[in-house]
């Protein structure tokens, strides 16, 4: 671990949960969304990042964000999606869609060609939209169970899905048809009647040759206790080659997860209070050369466009067995740090 810093050069903090944060395409703006409905915006060309007005549109949580040209699309747990210009002093929606699902929206995907949205969660359909319009051009299903993640293969010709139970689908964008499936049955416990686990990050590399997929090792009860794992798979055989699994198994899941310009993988973990870590793994060895332990309960990451500047989400979250401290219920608050990679 010792070819690999980081520093906090920055602390963005926010008095609600926030869940993602991501840089914007050209590097000037950082957006982010989390629970409190609203999407949140700074500056962050300046020497102190300078805080912007919000963005309101939404009503439940927003959890996934993305850009594609000038364009920032943001979804909700209320099944709403809406595209921004998001470049603008004050932006405002150019097209809004109430019920871009019938449930909670918890992935969005963006085609290599920048020209449609793959929208997916509790809804046995993965929808696509066109970017420019927001008109509903395709449906993918029905999937049997909700669908947690979904991904476009860089090629443009296919679509993966990953659900609750593990599977993962390859769909023909031209024929609609599931062409294969790769079954990961270790991010998936059925335990004390209760659902846990599922594929909860899809991410193709560059050349598509191998897609990372994150979750839970084997996860116990409700509060999905076990071990982050980011499984490697190479897309051409359709089979898992390596599994990243965290050393520790009480920290939960592996909630985001990039390719680095360079070729390692960048990974945030989180479960309950106080658990959680940044790591970097090169593909193929058996553990992360960088390990963070003092930026617990992750939440996103984002590199900025120079290579070098990584925005984490960091939940500090004290109530999380739920119980009212005293005689009121005490909420979480974030931090976002800017990390500089050296």
């Amino acid at each position: 671990m010792a070819d690999m810093t980081t520093k906090i050069v920055k602390t963005i903090e926010h008095s609600r949960q926030l869940w993602t944060a991501r840089y914007s395409p050209c590097g000037k703006f950082l957006f982010a969304a989390g629970f409190d409905a609203l999407v949140h915006r700074w500056d962050v060309s300046t020497e102190e990042p300078k805080l912007l007005e919000p963005l309101a549109g939404h009503q439940g949580w927003t959890q996934r964000i993305a850009f594609v040209g000038e364009n920032l699309l943001t979804a909700d747990s209320w099944g709403r999606l809406i595209a921004w210009k998001y470049a603008a002093e004050k932006p405002q929606p150019t097209w809004n869609l109430e019920q871009a699902l019938s449930g909670w929206i918890r992935d969005i995907a963006i085609s290599p060609d920048g020209q449609t949205i793959a929208v997916a969660g509790n809804d046995p359909t993965v929808k696509l939209y066109a970017i420019a319009d927001g008109k509903l051009v395709n449906e993918f299903g029905p999937h049997p169970l909700e669908v947690f993640s979904v991904a476009f293969h860089p090629d443009g010709k296919s679509l993966a899905t990953g659900d609750l139970k593990g599977t993962i689908r390859q769909w023909d964008l031209g024929t609609k048809q599931v062409t294969r499936q790769i079954e990961a049955p270790m991010l998936y416990t059925l335990d004390r009647i209760q659902d846990s686990g599922g594929a909860r990050h899809l991410r193709f590399d560059t050349t598509g040759k191998q897609l990372l997929c994150g979750g839970i090792k084997a996860p116990t009860g409700g509060f999905a206790v076990g071990a982050p794992l980011l499984l490697v798979i190479d897309w051409d055989a359709g089979k898992i080659t390596q599994e990243l699994e965290h050393e520790d198994k009480n920290h939960g899941f592996i909630y985001d997860a990039a390719y680095h310009p360079t070729g390692f993988v960048m990974a945030t973990t989180g479960a309950m209070p106080g658990t959680g870590h940044l790591w970097f793994w090169r593909i193929g060895e058996p553990k992360p050369f960088y390990l963070s332990k003092d930026l617990p309960n992750l939440r996103s990451l984002s590199l900025h466009p120079n290579g070098t500047r990584l925005a984490v989400v960091s939940v500090i979250s004290p109530n999380g067995n739920g119980k009212p401290k005293g005689d009121k219920y005490v909420d979480g608050t974030t931090k976002i740090q800017l990390l500089d990679i050296a």
